[in-house]
């Protein structure tokens, strides 16, 4: 189709859609909030592929009149706006629907005093307190009122400690069923009074049903009883993990049981890492699609994530975003398919956003287990390297010396040249920070030795001059497509590697004129013990910069 592009004009495309409802969901709460702007240029690329809704994952990041301190400071958006963007979503066939949390994940809200009268635990909402009540009551007017569906999503995902703070000092144990039937009977009784359809995250039923209390578990099967005393709400059945469909069918099946308005939602993988992980995301969304049409399934949700920082670009996702979308067209999906539909809708080719997958992806086929090399070396200690030999089973110094040689050649549309940019640049900064940590980990062998020394210092200099162009870099790119709040986080974390190039020289020169031993590079070598089933490991900011709590 692409080629027919380049050479006609004008010429007709007839596809059928396998599914009735196509969506995209927006992470925008996990500390990077999209412009205005962004949104609307999100809203037409969604178009252009064919999906026609975008939910968006709130969570705290909408205007409650009443609630002055939910999503203070947040970079929140205003109902005004979030009308604007529904109005402009609906002017591209593209509904916008909220995505709100009416049980756990509210752990930005309940950080304030101003909320205490609805916190059980740090994250988890008061089950049962007149005060929850009339918070709800505030959240789902405020979460529905700008848009112009009566769609809406209510989360009550992940509610682990559901009924286990001041619930159980005033109430005593209950059974945590009993809280979340509880919960959503109030929930969807504030629906329905606002004309509102309530949809839901499954994953907790399987979760409290099980034995083992594992989510999704197979054994868990619900009767006729259970599915009647639920609710009117749809289940949205998400997972972004199995690359086999059979285990997708045998959940729907499951699912089945539960309701028989059941949603599914795959995953782009942009979260907790630097760079999406394109080979998790083609395997999980071929099995999770497929299995979706043999198994009746009419809603599907692509989600883009940013746990941990939101240190990807949205700009990133574009490709994610169109291998989901050939499912929508095609009975049978090849890496062709979404190769020419890209570039027939996107007006470039995919090579450069292929190309992201080699950040992270050390295996010779599948991330399976969502390796993050590059973030894990970005951040790594110069001085306590935790990940030392777990980085020895892989050539970083080879694949990073061609990952920047290609990213130097590749092109893409011109509202895309600064994501492009940013990404060579934070290869050309990971290949340095390698030779850094290398150098530095010599200094272990020897005694005072100069030339090791100045070798070390050279390395930290140079690593610290394509971390200062990442700053920039990053700097544009973020406030390209997102506002301010959250990137002073960003800049904590960038700013404190440049803080440590200074430290760590210094303390270099220190042991050079026999003032410091540089006693934390004589610990043993032990491979990093913390998600690593990879072929490296999978660490969060926390996890990789140090062994020490980052606050207490």
């Amino acid at each position: 189709m692409s080629a027919k592009a380049a050479q006609e004009n004008q010429f007709e495309i007839q596809q059928t859609p396998q599914f009735e409802v196509m969506a995209a969901m927006l992470d925008v709460a996990r500390n990077g909030v999209p412009t205005v702007a962004m949104l609307k240029r999100m809203i037409r690329r969604l178009a252009s592929m064919g999906y026609n809704e975008l939910w968006l994952y709130l969570e705290d990041l909408f205007e409650i009149p009443e609630e002055p301190y939910f999503g203070r400071e947040r970079g929140r958006y205003s109902q005004t706006e979030l009308h604007e963007v529904a109005l402009y979503g609906d002017q591209f066939g593209v509904k916008i629907v909220p995505a709100v949390q009416t049980l756990a994940h509210v752990h930005n809200a309940l950080k304030w005093d101003a909320h205490n009268a609805v916190k059980d635990t740090d994250d988890t909402l008061l089950v049962g307190a007149p005060a929850t009540k009339t918070f709800l009551t505030h959240l789902l007017k405020a979460a529905s009122a700008p848009f112009t569906t009566n769609k809406i999503h209510i989360g009550m995902d992940e509610a682990y400690q559901l009924g286990r703070g001041r619930y159980l000092d005033q109430n005593g144990f209950t059974d945590q069923t009993t809280l979340i039937l509880d919960q959503l009977k109030l929930v969807v009784s504030l629906t329905q009074e606002l004309g509102l359809k309530p949809y839901m995250w499954s994953d907790l039923w399987f979760t409290f049903a099980s034995p083992k209390n594992e989510m999704y578990d197979p054994d868990v099967h619900f009767d006729a009883d259970f599915k009647a005393s639920l609710p009117p709400v749809g289940q949205v059945y998400w997972d972004y993990y199995h690359e086999d469909e059979q285990t997708y069918r045998d959940r729907f099946a499951q699912h089945f049981e539960l309701s028989d308005d059941v949603v599914f939602a795959g995953g782009i993988w942009t979260w907790s890492a630097l760079a999406p992980d394109q080979s998790k995301m083609l395997a999980t969304v071929k099995a999770g699609l497929d299995a979706a049409k043999a198994s009746g399934v009419r809603q599907v949700v692509a989600t883009m994530w940013f746990d941990d920082g939101a240190e990807v670009p949205l700009s990133a996702s574009w490709y994610g975003l169109q291998a989901f979308a050939a499912y929508q067209f095609h009975d049978q999906v090849t890496s062709a398919t979404i190769d020419d539909e890209y570039a027939l809708t996107q007006g470039e080719a995919p090579d450069f956003y292929k190309v992201l997958d080699q950040f992270d992806n050390f295996t010779a086929g599948v991330n399976v287990d969502a390796d993050n090399v590059s973030k894990i070396v970005l951040y790594e200690d110069l001085l306590v390297q935790k990940y030392r030999q777990n980085l020895q089973a892989i050539d970083l110094e080879g694949r990073y010396q061609t990952l920047v040689a290609t990213l130097g050649k590749l092109t893409v549309r011109p509202e895309n040249r600064l994501t492009l940019t940013f990404y060579r640049q934070l290869a050309k900064t990971v290949l340095m920070k390698g030779r850094a940590l290398t150098a530095v980990a010599q200094l272990q062998a020897t005694t005072a030795n100069d030339a090791t020394a100045e070798a070390a210092v050279t390395a930290i200099a140079t690593y610290q001059r394509e971390l200062t162009a990442l700053t920039g870099q990053f700097r544009a790119i973020w406030h390209q497509q997102r506002r301010g709040n959250g990137y002073e986080v960003i800049d904590v974390r960038l700013g404190g590697q440049l803080a440590r190039c200074a430290t760590v020289t210094w303390r270099i020169q220190e042991w050079q004129a026999g003032r410091d031993d540089l006693a934390e590079l004589q610990e043993p070598l032990l491979p990093m013990d913390k998600f690593n089933n990879g072929v490296v490991g999978h660490g969060l900011y926390k996890q990789i910069v140090s062994a020490c709590d980052l606050s207490f």
